[in-house]
């Protein structure tokens, strides 16, 4: 990204101010802008005699950059900077959750100050209440000697306060009777609670931060996220926000950690009604992408981050294998107990049951029996008609049940 520049030499102090927009602004899962975003030079400033002084006046008036006690020693993005920036990180966030105006830096460099704050973000999904930042170098002799962050709110800290007390009453509903589960069912039932609770809705008011999903229940992608992110937080999961593309789009999901490794959780992918509003009359929770691999995820989505990513190559604690719903063969045993499983699933009056396959040739070895043979019958007395979903990127095959 550039910035202008000033062409005529100034004499003494001189300040380049720069807002930086950005934070997340995935509306409707599409930007008008760069996702990581946009700097705007502000209009200079004429009177060089009159900046100086103003400068200077402004200059005393700053503290010394403050020495900040970490909060975030383990977040993913946090760990993932050198250690002169971490400093830069906890003044920022200090400052954002203090409602700080203004607060001196422990730095003179600004380009990666955007970095630095996406980083923020991406492990603090509940920051609802800023929206960006700018910041402010002073120069002398063409040299920054101060540089100043000021977060930009969307609401005052008296408005924050209220909306935060809406907020914490309606996480209980989340992490209700899971306090003491294992870490895979938490991160399970809050994906599933999340679908079922909120909408997704292009339209929906705050759709960037958690007021959207807690408050409003009708969300984004950035929403789901961010909300995601803050309830793995409550929950004592390491968790942290993804953003990037997926198919032709900008986008946002997680990674969480689960028994010293880390998965991608896409929530929003998870919402049925997402893929296809029109076709769907009733929403159902998709279990796809609930802790699947790095190379399962690059299919369709490519992650944009300054930080480096982890190589997710864990299964134990993907939702098909810890389920056994994980097919590797369709012999003779694989087949009755997929059979019994779509038996279970009908008589029990669930609305759909979703397997997976270790392979494209076995999905379809599975379509085939099941549904063009129709041996589902088999299993499930009295069906007479079946719908169906197949992701054979995925290896994924979804008997849906009449109501």
């Amino acid at each position: 990204m550039k910035r202008d520049r000033e062409n005529r030499r100034k004499q003494g102090l001189a300040c380049g101010l720069v807002i930086v927009l950005l934070g997340g602004m995935l509306s409707g899962c599409s930007l008008a802008d760069s996702f990581s975003g946009m700097i705007r030079p502000v209009e200079e400033v004429v009177s060089t005699v009159r900046q100086n002084m103003e400068l200077r006046q402004q200059m005393n008036a700053l503290e010394l950059p403050k020495d900040v006690d970490s909060i975030s020693a383990g977040r993913y993005a946090y760990e993932s900077l050198p250690d002169e920036e971490k400093i830069i990180y906890d003044q920022m966030l200090d400052a954002v959750m203090n409602h700080e105006e203004e607060v001196t830096l422990s730095t003179s460099d600004g380009r990666r100050l955007e970095d630095i704050f996406n980083c923020v973000t991406a492990d603090h999904g509940g920051l609802f209440w800023v929206e960006s930042f700018r910041y402010t170098q002073y120069q002398r002799n063409g040299q920054t000697e101060v540089m100043s962050f000021a977060p930009n709110y969307s609401m005052t800290k008296k408005e924050r306060s209220k909306i935060q007390k809406k907020i914490d009453r309606q996480v209980g509903q989340y992490t209700k009777g899971i306090t003491d589960a294992s870490d895979y069912e938490k991160v399970k039932t809050v994906y599933r609670r999340l679908i079922q609770k909120v909408d997704y809705n292009l339209q929906a008011d705050h759709n960037q931060n958690i007021i959207s999903v807690f408050i409003g229940k009708e969300t984004v992608c950035q929403g789901y996220a961010s909300a995601m992110q803050y309830l793995m937080d409550q929950l004592g999961i390491p968790c942290v926000i993804v953003t990037g593309m997926a198919k032709g789009g900008p986008h946002a999901w997680n990674l969480v950690q689960l028994d010293g490794k880390w998965y991608y959780v896409d929530v929003t992918w998870g919402n049925s009604k997402y893929h296809d509003d029109e076709e769907n009359d009733v929403k159902y929770v998709e279990y796809d992408y609930l802790n699947i691999t790095t190379e399962e995820m690059l299919q369709d989505h490519s992650p944009q981050m300054t930080f480096e990513l982890p190589d997710c190559t864990a299964l134990e604690n993907n939702y098909y294998v810890k389920e056994n719903k994980y097919f590797t063969s369709m012999d003779e045993a694989a087949t009755a107990e997929l059979g019994r499983l779509f038996g279970r699933a009908y008589h029990k009056g669930k609305s759909n049951i979703s397997v997976k396959f270790s392979s494209r040739e076995l999905c379809a070895q599975a379509k085939e029996y099941f549904l063009t043979q129709y041996h589902i019958s088999d299993y499930c007395e009295g069906l007479e008609t079946v719908y169906y979903k197949t992701d054979m990127q995925m290896n994924i095959f979804v008997v849906i049940f009449p109501s």
